[in-house]
Parts: C-alpha cells; sequence; structure tokens
C-alpha cells in the first residue's frame, strides 16, 4: 500500500513538472511568434524607399521573408526549420536593418 502511494505521488510530481515544461515551451513559442510579428508590423510601417539608401534586401523582399517566417511558424510550430529560420531573419531585420531605417528617418527630421 505505501508502494503504491509513493508511485503515485511520484507520477503526480512527474505530470507538474511535464506540465511546467510544456508551459515554458509554450511561452517561447508565443514570444517567437511575437518578435516575428512586430518585425512584420515595423517592415509596413516603414516607407519603401528607406531600405535601398542601405544596401540591403527591398521593402518587399523583406515582408516576404516576415509572412513566410510568420505561416511556417504556425504550419511547422515555433521550433521545426522553418520556425527558427525565419526566427533568425526576424532578428536579423530587427537588429540590423530596423535601427539602420530608424537612424535614417531621424536623420531626415
Amino acid at each position: 500500500m505505501r508502494r503504491q502511494l509513493l508511485l503515485l505521488e511520484s507520477s503526480e510530481k512527474e505530470a507538474t513538472m511535464n506540465s511546467s515544461i510544456s508551459l515554458v515551451w509554450e511561452l517561447a513559442g508565443l514570444t517567437t511568434l511575437g518578435i516575428k510579428i512586430y518585425a512584420l508590423a515595423d517592415i509596413f510601417r516603414r516607407p519603401a524607399e528607406d531600405f535601398p539608401f542601405l544596401n540591403k534586401l527591398t521593402k518587399p523582399t523583406w515582408l516576404a521573408i516576415a509572412g513566410l517566417s510568420i505561416a511556417g511558424h504556425v504550419i511547422f510550430g515555433a521550433f521545426g526549420m522553418l520556425g527558427l529560420v525565419g526566427l533568425v531573419a526576424s532578428s536579423v531585420y530587427l537588429v540590423d536593418v530596423k535601427p539602420k531605417i530608424d537612424e535614417i528617418q531621424n536623420n531626415r527630421r
């Protein structure tokens, strides 16, 4: 009887731990989706004429990359190959391109 109670307690602890781990993964997935949506929204609000000054990709190309990253996230999951590649692409935009476009726009004012 005591052994059965110990096994029951152990399985309850495992279930709690598994649900906690699942919650962390879900939050991480939602965070990556938020990053991708933020990048897409930022690309939408930027004027297309600012992109060629950077010698980077054009606005339609960045829109396609960000849109496909979100589609890959939704279809294949946050941590599938397309989900991770999309996260990297969105991060490159946010870390590399966005600050330079901000600088161009600030110089115009």
